[in-house]
């Protein structure tokens, strides 16, 4: 066995957490989302991980692009939530807070009726400040909607993503639950500020719940700067929620080092939807048989790698 343990971490925010926000309805999802691929001019060739890299491959990319990490060193470096200077915020906790605007604009009393027609427009106001305003067309048939959301400083908690910027949306509205079964939203850009410094995210996001509404997915293409750095490219991500366990998959694409496929061979169990991972893997797979793990425990979560001879975790085909 050639692994190597690089790092401990007490505790590390999960992703499960910004699926919290989800509606409880349901209806269909939408497909895979495109991103602006000219956004990304880094490194395209499959990455070979090492114990170098294994963290920009597991700590780093299970955040997706956190702003926890220190902008010239992300890949390198990540704070968990108790670091000085504040807490990780991801890519989904980003998504999660504009979604969740507009689920407070459908779900506050006395404004559902007015969403049933042709045109709408509101502001939804951030519980902590900043507000987001909102226009729509609704087909009164089919329930389909189209519309904007645009937000100036909103922020929903204290210790969440500060946003700022326009996102284009289309989905289904549900008038009988006051809902939407499912909504996409395309940003270009928007940028989201914690006490760590500033994103710039180009790229879609996708919620949905399934019929019976016992399983959730947010599906992800976007890129991302983190205080100016170069692009990070989270192509095709795919969150599922289902009974206490979180699954993850997608190809995470690292300016300087490439590309690697991700995954949760062992899925990541939860005591909620927004709980810290008890136990399971998040894996990223390189070239050359390499790859890297970051497995959880109740008391904490390690990376390991191994050097690519193929013989820890699964039979190598390359």
């Amino acid at each position: 066995m050639n692994m190597t343990e690089l790092k401990s971490m007490a505790r590390i925010g999960c992703v499960a957490g910004i699926l919290a926000l989800l509606p409880a309805c349901g209806g269909g999802g939408g497909g895979d989302q495109p991103v602006d691929k000219s956004k990304y001019t880094g490194a395209t060739a499959r990455a070979s991980i090492n114990t170098g890299n294994a963290v920009a491959f597991t700590t780093d990319a299970y955040a997706a692009g956190s702003i926890g990490s220190s902008a010239n060193v992300i890949g390198v470096v990540v704070e968990n939530d108790s670091s000085p200077g504040g807490k990780l915020t991801t890519i989904p906790e980003i998504a999660a807070t504009a979604q969740g605007a507009l689920a407070q604009l459908f779900t506050r009393g006395g404004q559902t009726p007015s969403l049933t027609g042709v045109a709408a427009s509101s502001t939804v106001y951030g519980a902590v400040g900043g507000t987001a305003a909102v226009t729509m067309t609704v087909n009164e048939s089919t329930g389909n909607f189209t519309g904007t959301m645009t937000f100036s400083k909103y922020q929903n908690v204290s210790d969440g993503p500060t946003i700022t910027g326009t996102v284009t949306m289309t989905g289904i509205y549900n008038p009988s639950t006051g809902r939407y079964d499912s909504i996409t939203m395309d940003c270009a850009p928007l940028s989201a500020t914690t006490a760590k410094g500033t994103a710039t995210i180009y790229g879609s996001f996708a919620f949905s719940v399934d019929a019976a509404a016992t399983s959730e997915t947010l599906k992800m293409s976007c890129t991302v700067s983190v205080n100016s750095s170069p692009n990070y490219w989270v192509k095709d991500w795919t969150y599922t929620y289902t009974a206490g366990t979180l699954t993850i998959t997608g190809v995470y694409y690292h300016p300087s080092y490439g590309y690697v496929e991700v995954t949760t061979p062992t899925p990541l169990k939860v005591s909620s939807i927004s709980g810290v991972p008890t136990s399971g893997v998040f894996q990223a797979a390189g070239a050359h048989c390499s790859k890297a793990r970051l497995t959880f425990s109740s008391t904490g979560s390690a990376v390991t790698a191994t050097g690519g001879d193929g013989q820890d975790w699964q039979l190598c085909k390359e």
